[in-house]
């Protein structure tokens, strides 16, 4: 099972005005890969024209913010969000949009702690971003918390990845067919562990099990709040496999702390042999985003979507991109608004079809 199934499901391939867009930038909606380069850019139409002066600025100047920005990130440090909360801080800073970047991170239940938290405190607030992506819609569809995406303005899609299982080397799964072989043998024998309940991680999980056409309902799965502390229940034993982010599983895997099984992409990658290779047919991809608030005036969210667009042009971001071995999958204005309409109906489908819950 993949997203097109699951979109088909829904009646709405053939409806998206994304999926019929021939000028569009690559879509996540109707194809499960982002694009194959990573650290990649496509102007798409409809980019910002930047105008060289600020409001209420002179010609010749670059749109700046005074003060501190705040890039609020919904998750635990070292986690996905974390990375690229920061990395886009730094590219801020690097097209002197911003002098001070102050992160502030609160994790819990997939991220809809940390979109409560920063409705209320910064709702209007013309200074603050918000980091999120597909984990968040997710776990929404499973906690239906009051608060949503709806109540901040997207600004824009910034990078896409692949999820990898690992698991603890040494031991008697050291390849994708012995961890099948243990499923199909004792199913509650295998504990999963990765990201928030009904984010990306827990969604591969059950279409892993869909695809083996095991019962989901009988899934051990320990939510976390970054892939730190996946590869800590890792570590501890308490979970089997690990399933996370290339990016947040790299420098294990490079280390060997950690043995990968397989990469959820179409076909190899990172030199990892995909599910869908391995006989397992299913594949997934994750993305992030910057959100601001919804209590602004539009030309506050236009200055700040132009600064967050001007900075994935900068080198700070292009390098991490390469760092961290992302896609850059940049999408906003109405593209992106369609875009989350889109996945959003997905993350609900997947989450009632795969019976997930908190």
């Amino acid at each position: 099972m993949d997203r097109r199934t699951c979109l088909s499901m829904m009646g709405c391939v053939a409806a998206s005005p994304l999926t019929a867009a021939t000028a569009a930038p690559p879509d996540l909606s109707s194809k499960i890969r982002p694009r194959d380069s990573v650290a990649s850019h496509k102007k798409t139409p409809g980019r910002p024209k930047f105008s060289c002066a600020p409001a209420g600025g002179r010609d010749g100047q670059r749109p700046a913010l005074g003060g501190a920005l705040k890039v609020y990130i919904p998750a635990g440090t070292g986690g996905g969000w974390d990375q690229t909360g920061r990395a886009l801080g730094a590219a801020l800073q690097d097209s002197q949009f911003a002098q001070r970047i102050e992160y502030e991170n609160k994790a819990g239940k997939g991220g809809t702690l940390g979109l409560a938290d920063f409705v209320e405190r910064y709702g209007k607030d013309p200074h603050a971003l918000f980091i999120g992506g597909m984990v968040m819609l997710g776990a929404i569809a499973v906690n239906q918390p009051p608060v949503t995406l709806r109540q901040l303005t997207p600004l824009a899609r910034l990078t896409s990845d692949y999820m990898v299982l690992v698991v603890k080397p040494g031991g008697k799964i050291t390849q994708t067919r012995d961890l099948v072989a243990q499923l199909r043998r004792d199913l509650a024998s295998v504990s999963f562990t990765g990201g928030s309940a009904g984010g990306v991680d827990h969604m591969l999980a059950g279409m892993v099990l869909r695809a083996l056409r095991l019962d989901i309902g009988a899934m051990r799965y320990l939510p976390t709040s970054s892939g730190r502390e996946a590869l800590e229940q890792l570590s501890s034993g308490m979970a089997t496999v690990a399933i996370s982010g290339y990016s947040e599983f790299k420098l294990a895997i490079e280390s060997k702390a950690v043995l990968p099984l397989a990469v959820s992409s179409r076909k190899l990658l990172f030199g990892i042999p995909s599910l869908r290779e391995q006989g397992i047919d299913t594949e997934l991809a994750n993305w992030r985003a910057v959100f601001a608030p919804i209590g602004i005036t539009p030309a506050q969210t236009d200055v700040l979507r132009q600064a967050v667009v001007r900075a994935t042009d900068t080198s700070s971001w292009r390098q991490s991109l390469l760092d961290a071995s992302w896609v850059g999958s940049l999408l906003y204005g109405q593209d992106l608004e369609r875009f989350i309409e889109i996945e959003t109906g997905m993350a609900t489908v997947v989450t009632h079809m795969l019976k997930l819950k908190s």
